[in-house]
This record gives structure tokens, C-alpha cells and sequence, in this order.
């Protein structure tokens, strides 16, 4: 897969956005099971640079992100 698109995994997660070489890179969306969703960079399938989390609970944390670590997120808050 190259370019745009989205991929539905049977466990119910989606992925939507650029693919290079049937990976997910660049920019896009992935909505995990539970419902947790991470907008942002990838690199080869892994989380990678800025992009935003939203957690199962609803709350939106933005940060620079490394693959599984993401050190200094900052919790978005609605004033």
C-alpha cells in the first residue's frame, strides 16, 4: 500500500491516512479498540513526532511522541 487510505483490522481498530510500502507513514489517524485515538506523525508503523492522544476517558494530550514513550505530554484543557 502506498499513498492515502484506510485499513480496518478485525480487532476494530482503523487507521486512516498515508501508507508507504504497506506501512502507516506520515500523517494520520488511529483509533484504537477501546477508543483511545492518536492523531499525528508516523514513521514506519511506529508513533512518531508531534500529534495528539485522546484517551478512553475523552481528554485530549498533545505532545512529541517516540514510538510507545511520550514524555511531557500536556493535557489539553477546555476553558
Amino acid at each position: 500500500m502506498n499513498g492515502s487510505g484506510r485499513l480496518e483490522h478485525p480487532s476494530g481498530a482503523v487507521y486512516e491516512g498515508e501508507f508507504k510500502d504497506n506501512m502507516f507513514h506520515g500523517l494520520g489517524t488511529y483509533s484504537f479498540p477501546n477508543g483511545a485515538k492518536y492523531i499525528g506523525n508516523f514513521n514506519e508503523n511506529k508513533l512518531e513526532g508531534e500529534g495528539e492522544f485522546i484517551d478512553t476517558q475523552g481528554l485530549e494530550w498533545s505532545g512529541t511522541f517516540h514510538y510507545t514513550a511520550a514524555p511531557g505530554l500536556k493535557l489539553k484543557l477546555e476553558m
